[in-house]
């Protein structure tokens, strides 16, 4: 079993684990109601208030699993059930407040907005509070913090925002589909779509489509087994149902060539290879966008080779970036990219298979 860095992570790979166990059987559809209680067996919650609260949750989680999420196939999701226990952003008077004679924080404030209590300690009255600051950078006993949502926080483009209901949103417009929210987060309230179960489905139908599953792994599966060849990793994925592995490695050559002979006719260039900062270049900086390469990324110029020789190939991405999900959907990968894996997806798929890399 492969560690993970927080017991969120894991969750996540545990319902892929279950949900692509069901799906090898075909018996998904009838026990799928059955599942969160085969993920969180017994009474005892686990990560929520109540067995039924951790159980709501996962059965949130199984819907993204499956693909899709509430009709939307926006690439990152927010589960608005597990997204509850966060406390409203914004300027908070913590315990360290002293209680002081001078009240910096109250003289500063614009609006009025800071009180004292019978015992001369402060609060904030968030009617009138406008979050300017101003009282954090008074307070001599740094007392006054900003409270900002772990999402919020690490999202670099501002794309999330709280909601009425208190939950996060997100502004899909704006967002680069980085994934580093999802991993901030320590609710796991946020969560990217997983392709794993329609990856299962074309292993099962390519005899009766005639056709070849191939998939096309990146680099970084190097550093996921310590001390397994990539040749064993390869033996594995091809023991899940695939029929050819490839290395984007291969396509990550062309695409180098190939950007340096456009560099040369064009002057200055951006890289064209990470979707997110192509994102980013495109709502940050449109003025920029004619500066970013035409060049394919290797995942989509692997995956375009592959069928050039075998129109008829399933072509399935490996990869650590969920923002190559992303990729997959826009014009120039879509004719040549079906479905992209997570390492962690893998993982989900060669447990759910019990095949031992080792081996």
């Amino acid at each position: 079993m492969r560690k993970f860095d927080t017991q969120v992570q894991f969750l996540k790979y545990k319902v892929l684990r279950e949900t692509a166990r069901l799906a090898w059987k075909d018996t998904l559809t009838e026990n799928l109601l059955d599942l969160p209680k085969i993920i969180s067996p017994g009474n005892t919650p686990s990560i929520r208030c109540c067995i039924y609260k951790d159980r709501a949750v996962i059965a949130e989680r199984i819907r993204i699993g499956l693909g899709e999420y509430h009709g939307s196939k926006d690439t990152v999701q927010v589960v608005d059930i597990a997204c509850d226990e966060c406390p409203k952003s914004g300027h908070v008077v913590t315990s360290l407040c002293r209680g002081c004679l001078a009240h910096h924080c109250r003289s500063v404030c614009p609006k009025g907005a800071i009180g004292i209590d019978t015992k001369g300690y402060a609060h904030i009255d968030k009617e009138r509070c406008i979050e300017c600051g101003r009282c954090a950078s008074a307070c001599k006993y740094h007392a006054i913090t900003n409270m900002i949502r772990p999402c919020e926080r690490s999202c670099p483009v501002n794309a999330i925002s709280m909601s009425e209901d208190g939950s996060a949103c997100i502004d899909q417009d704006k967002c680069i589909v980085c994934g580093t929210c999802i991993y901030e987060c320590p609710f796991g309230a946020l969560n990217d779509i997983s392709a794993v179960v329609r990856v299962i489905h074309a292993i099962q139908a390519k005899k009766q489509q005639q056709q070849r599953i191939y998939a096309i792994v990146a680099p970084a599966v190097a550093s996921q087994y310590p001390g397994l060849t990539t040749a064993k990793v390869f033996g594995a994925i091809k023991a899940i149902g695939f029929d050819e592995v490839a290395e984007v490695a291969a396509g990550a050559d062309e695409t180098a060539l190939t950007e340096a002979e456009e560099l040369l006719e064009r002057g200055f260039l951006t890289s064209s290879c990470c979707p997110a900062f192509v994102e980013y270049v495109r709502n940050e900086f449109p003025m920029l966008l004619d500066k970013v390469s035409d060049t394919l990324s290797p995942m989509v110029m692997t995956g375009r080779a592959i069928k050039a020789k075998d129109p008829r190939a399933v072509v399935v991405f490996i990869g650590p970036c969920i923002a190559k999900k992303y990729e997959r959907k826009t014009e120039k990968a879509e004719p040549y990219i079906d479905h992209v894996l997570t390492f962690m997806e893998l993982q989900a798929l060669f447990d759910s298979t019990g095949i031992d890399i080792a081996d």
